[in-house]
Formats: structure tokens, sequence, C-alpha cells
């Protein structure tokens, strides 16, 4: 299991009552009745499998007397560098990350991705989020993060007229659009219409 308060999104040093909102909030974004189709109900159901696990270790932890994090410090590090990237605080995020850079690492390339997509580098969080898929293939949060970005880079985002089956229709949209525009043009340029 990866450090659960990695997973969590929360420092180690965090409160009960912080792991619990942090809980709270991560339950209700990833709940499955929230999915509207099959493959994002299925990723939704893994996620809060593993939200519920790292929940249910930290307390156990706690419970047990040991609030010390078992997990390594690099996985502190990112706990950390995580919060604040919840907290928006994104330039510290970004410092941290680059006095500990570890671009071999598929958690370190998956953060920075999270980053340069805040502040609306497509390219940069495509290129790091890409490796982090790469460096591991397995991790679902990698793979969804991955695939939306992907998604939006295609013009497949819901709501996009371009964005259906049939591409006649699309090029007719897109016809109109560009005589729309032209002939805009011309008479702001020659007052002819």
């Amino acid at each position: 299991m990866k450090d659960p308060y990695i997973i969590l999104g929360v420092s180690p040093n965090a409160t009960d009552e912080e792991v619990k909102a942090a809980y709270r909030k991560l339950s209700q974004q990833y709940h499955p009745d929230r999915q509207q189709d099959s493959v994002m109900e299925d990723i939704a159901n893994e996620k809060m499998s593993e939200i519920n696990a790292a929940y249910d270790k930290i307390m156990d932890m706690r419970r047990n007397g040991n609030s010390q994090n078992m997990y390594t410090s690099s996985n502190n590090l990112y706990s950390e560098i995580r919060s604040k990237i919840e907290h928006g605080n994104y330039t510290a995020a970004d410092e941290m990350l680059e006095r500990n850079r570890n671009d071999g690492n598929a958690e370190w390339n998956f953060l920075k991705g999270t980053i340069c997509l805040s502040r609306g580098w497509m390219n940069d969080a495509y290129s790091y989020f890409e490796k982090a898929v790469r460096l591991e293939p397995s991790n679902r949060e990698y793979q969804m993060a991955f695939s939306q970005l992907n998604n939006r880079r295609n013009g497949q985002m819901q709501g996009n007229p371009y964005a259906n089956s049939n591409n006649n229709s699309a090029n007719t949209l897109n016809t109109l659009c560009n005589i729309c525009q032209c002939l805009i043009c011309a008479d702001c340029l020659c007052d002819c219409i």
C-alpha cells in the first residue's frame, strides 16, 4: 500500500480532524454514485477502496499509539507537497519538488504534472502525467489524470459541440463559423455589409 497520508493528501502531522476532513472531501469527490458512466464508476470504486483503506490505516496507527508514519521520508515529502497543492500553494509545492528533483519517480512526475496543469501548462502536464503512468502503470490516479488531460487535448470535453461522431456536421459547423468570421471582418474593414 502507498503511504496513506499521500492517498488522503494530508501531512503526517495533520490533526485527526484534518484527516477526517480530507477523507470526507475525497469520499464525496470519488463516490461511485456520482459517476455517470461504467468506466468512471469502476475507477471510482477502486479509488474509494484505496481512500477507505488509507483512512483506516491512519486511524489504526493513531489508535495504537503509533502516530509516526512508517513510510519513507520521500513519501512524507510528497504528502506535504500534495497538501500544498490542495491548498493552492503551487509555487511552494513546485519549489519543494525542484529541491528534491527525482524525475525517475512516478509520484514526483504526477505532482509536477498537477502543478503544471494548475498553471495552464497543458503540454508540460501531459508529459509529466504520461511519464508517471509509464513508471507506475497500475496507479489508477495517474491513469485517470492522464486520460482526462488526453481527452481535453483531443477536444473530447463534455459539452464540446465539435466532439461528436459525425465529422460532417463538425466540418459544417467549422465552415459556418469561418464564414461568419470572414463576414464580420469584411464589415469592419470596408463597411460594405
